[in-house]
């Protein structure tokens, strides 16, 4: 991977020449995850973390070319992953993944007035039949 670069705090990278790599971080409560048998570790161009070990060390590790999440968790929701991504200086994309959404533009709203410098959408996704 590439080095990190400070500059006024921001988080700035160099991945291989590039700003961002093709990797995607996936943010998510990965105990529970795991016990659903859904993919937790590291594959590909995949990377997982739990909200609270997102960090700088992993975005200048991963140099993610998107990070997704869902949009509520018992342990995080989009708004503190959009604010802790701003205070570490990610200027990426950033998607939140969602079943159907009442008030979507709402959401967006408040992300983008809390995190600007972020890349941020939903992506509002059919309901999955469970098939456990």
């Amino acid at each position: 991977m590439g080095k990190l670069a400070h500059k006024s705090d921001q988080l700035s990278r160099e991945c291989d020449g590039e700003e961002y790599s093709d990797c995607t971080l996936v943010i998510g409560n990965l105990a529970r995850w795991s016990a659903q048998g859904r993919a937790t570790s590291a594959f590909g161009k995949f990377h997982y973390a739990e909200f609270a070990d997102l960090s700088r060390d992993i975005l200048c590790k991963i140099c993610p070319y998107i990070i997704l999440s869902p949009l509520l968790d018992d342990k995080f929701d989009v708004l503190e992953i959009a604010e802790r991504l701003q205070k570490l200086g990610y200027r990426g994309r950033y998607r939140a993944i969602t079943e159907s959404m009442p008030d979507a533009d709402m959401i967006r709203a408040e992300i983008r007035n809390e995190a600007p410098d972020l890349d941020f959408d939903l992506l509002v996704m059919p309901p999955i039949a469970n098939d456990g």
